[in-house]
């Protein structure tokens, strides 16, 4: 989502390409060089239509907000239970951000028991990602 360029000798199409999905809507609009008198003219109305339709549409993000599936009450701290290797497991989880990157730090549940893993997970994400909503 964003702004690309296109540039397609074989069909004589230059230009860039505005796409952006909100809500389960695809708006789209290509501004070509030959119409807007060149690559720059081009970009600068694409670059328009583009911060145009992300004042006109509201943010629809759903981060930092808890969903229905959520088992903790806290967001960013979740439970997981599997197999690795062949071994059961089961851990609580904090997940953040950090330099753009996904960090995570897992609390044994075998190890802490199912409530301190839990706290000491919430106690993570608290101290590493900031606020828990």
């Amino acid at each position: 989502m964003g702004i690309c360029r296109i540039d397609q000798p074989s069909k004589s199409n230059f230009g860039y390409y505005v796409r952006i999905r909100w809500r389960g809507v695809i708006y789209a609009k290509f501004f070509s060089d030959k119409k807007h008198g060149g690559p720059e003219k081009a970009w600068e109305a694409a670059e328009a239509y583009f911060h145009e339709l992300d004042a006109k549409l509201p943010p629809d993000s759903k981060v930092g907000k808890l969903t229905s599936r959520n088992t903790s009450g806290v967001v960013g701290v979740s439970r997981a239970e599997g197999l690795k290797r062949g071994v059961p497991y089961a851990h609580w989880q904090a997940w953040w951000t950090a330099g753009g990157k996904t960090k995570t730090a897992c609390f044994s549940i075998r190890k802490y028991g199912e409530e301190e893993a839990k706290q000491k997970a919430i106690a993570a994400r608290k101290k590493m990602g900031g606020r828990l909503f």
